[in-house]
């Protein structure tokens, strides 16, 4: 109902290159920053609902407060806050999955898991838009009804994850060692596992110049394209059908054929999008295209995940889990404040679409790099 809106409404509030910079690093680098913590509480407790449920329950309280702000700076805050704290629920979700599901049936079930979400996602979107383009008024006043909505969806989610029931352990907890000694046992775990190390250095690597171009797309699509609401639901509901259509299909294949060719695609279908917001003067286009990454979309939600779950070990899945999220949210914490600040550089001395397309070229060449990285993986489904 929100998130697809949320740098759009930030340029409404008046939001900069170098805000929009600020407004996607905090919130990656917050969504991250305490996820080793959570997700060694977790494994340690053995458990994962009490986490998704509190997580989502502050995600959800902290959307009202939004529609009080008036300025950038202001919504910046609230989002880091948010991302801070309602990411207790992402490492201990996908140990959830890890838990529930045979290994041999991960890409199928994260396929099935992200079909219903992407739906939903995409009937909210579309609802959303349709209401913001006929709403008038301030941003706030726009933004009003999608807000409270998202509120209300929010907390009735958070309250039916009480019906799932986990996973039953062999071992009991091990609540005796101090959690910070813990947590450096968990990196020292990581650094000694070379699939994860490797798997990291070529995500990493990747997602540092994908997130170069994050600050710039909002500004392009508000500032230069001169977008609405309705276009801005459409450009992610055309993108979320493909997914749809495709997801159950690469779930299989992610099964079947391996996770590491569908990972490597989804990579490389990534690379055209910096491109296309660099050359192409029209939304509509735009629009047209993200039916191709919306299929690159589906590759890469049914693979990135099975293959970080296959690396990890089974006793360490919520913390390998979050300590992957921390190495790109602190990647993309970098890239997003570059980008950011290279495109007011760039903006002040070639003017506003040639400074975005350097920007977005330097995005393209590292994209094109880190997908290549994906080349020297090993295959980890076990046939």
């Amino acid at each position: 109902m929100v998130n697809p809106f949320m740098s759009a409404y930030a340029i409404q509030l008046g939001a900069s290159p170098s805000d929009m910079g600020w407004f996607q690093s905090s919130s990656n680098l917050s969504n991250n920053a305490m996820q080793l913590l959570w997700g060694r509480l977790s494994d340690k407790t053995q458990k994962r609902i009490p986490f998704i449920i509190i997580g989502s329950l502050i995600i959800a309280l902290l959307y009202p407060p939004m529609l009080l702000i008036n300025n950038p700076t202001q919504l910046i805050i609230l989002l880091a806050i948010q991302a801070l704290l309602g990411s207790m629920a992402t490492p201990a979700w996908t140990a959830l999955i890890g838990d529930l599901v045979p290994s041999l049936r991960l890409g199928r079930a994260n396929a099935s898991i992200n079909l219903y979400a992407t739906i939903g996602s995409m009937i909210a979107t579309l609802v959303s838009g349709l209401i913001m383009v006929n709403t008038g008024g301030t941003p706030q006043q726009i933004i009003l009804i999608p807000m409270v909505t998202a509120t209300v969806c929010g907390l009735i989610s958070a309250l039916l994850m009480i019906y799932v029931r986990e996973g039953k352990h062999e071992q009991q907890p091990d609540l005796r060692n101090r959690i910070a000694r813990d947590m450096f046992n968990v990196l020292k775990t990581a650094r000694q596992t070379p699939a994860f190390v490797k798997y990291c250095t070529a995500a990493a690597t990747f997602e540092f110049f994908m997130s170069i171009s994050w600050p710039l797309f909002a500004i392009t699509q508000v500032s230069i394209l001169h977008a609405n609401m309705l276009q801005l639901a459409l450009l992610n509901v055309v993108q979320m059908i493909t997914m749809i259509t495709f997801q159950n299909w690469a779930g299989k294949r992610a099964d079947t054929l391996g996770r590491k060719p569908l990972l490597i695609f989804f990579r490389l279908g990534l690379i055209t999008v910096p491109i296309a917001y660099a050359f192409i003067p029209d939304l509509n286009i735009l629009i047209v295209i993200s039916l191709f990454w919306g299929f690159a979309q589906a590759l890469g939600q049914a693979s990135v995940t099975a293959y970080l779950l296959d690396i990890a070990p089974e006793t360490h899945r919520g913390s390998f889990v979050a300590v992957y999220n921390l190495i790109l949210g602190i990647v993309t914490f970098f890239g997003s404040l570059i980008g950011g600040y290279l495109s007011d550089y760039t903006t002040a001395i070639f003017g506003l679409t040639l400074g975005m397309q350097i920007v977005y070229i330097i995005s393209t060449v590292g994209r094109t790099a880190g997908a290549l990285l994906h080349l020297t993986l090993k295959e980890t489904l076990r046939k």
